[in-house]
């Protein structure tokens, strides 16, 4: 057997969940997406803590809007802090490209542009529905990013 087809195999068993889940992306080995190793969460551990870290441009934040994505399709609410606007974009409906066109074909899924029910909020004048907050429940460091007090 293969070291793809033994990879395969134990990506299959360790993915394998009673319940509703959803897909994420595939597993890689060398560098290479192996297709029909899908790496899916189920939703019943959707409730637990969870830490997505790596250096920048790992995909950190990809994860995360694909987390986003996969419980507001499962009719779930999410809340975000989006300090720097990363997941704003999920409100509307991407489009396709080369690269994401050939990204699909490897994950054996097809590209479907949605847009994600979003509500902005903001304790400033920004747009978005505006939040109610004591000083004391700010904080130093936020009350600081707000006076712009850096």
């Amino acid at each position: 057997m293969s070291d793809a087809a033994k990879f395969s195999e134990v990506i299959k068993a360790g993915y394998t969940f009673k319940g509703e889940s959803f897909k994420i992306g595939c597993a890689m080995l060398d560098g290479q997406v192996i297709t029909g190793t899908d790496v899916i969460i189920p939703l019943k551990t959707m409730n637990r803590h969870g830490l997505v870290a790596g250096a920048t441009g790992t995909g950190k934040t990809k994860t995360l809007q694909m987390l986003t994505e996969g419980l507001s399709e499962a009719s779930i609410p999410v809340v975000v802090m989006d300090i720097k606007g990363d997941f704003s974009g999920i409100a509307a409906a991407g489009s396709a490209n080369e690269k994401l066109t050939a990204r699909c074909q490897q994950l054996g899924i097809t590209f479907a542009p949605q847009a994600y029910p979003v509500e902005l909020l903001t304790l400033s004048n920004q747009k978005g529905t505006r939040l109610k907050a004591t000083v004391t429940e700010f904080g130093p460091v936020l009350l600081s990013k707000i006076l712009g007090a850096e």
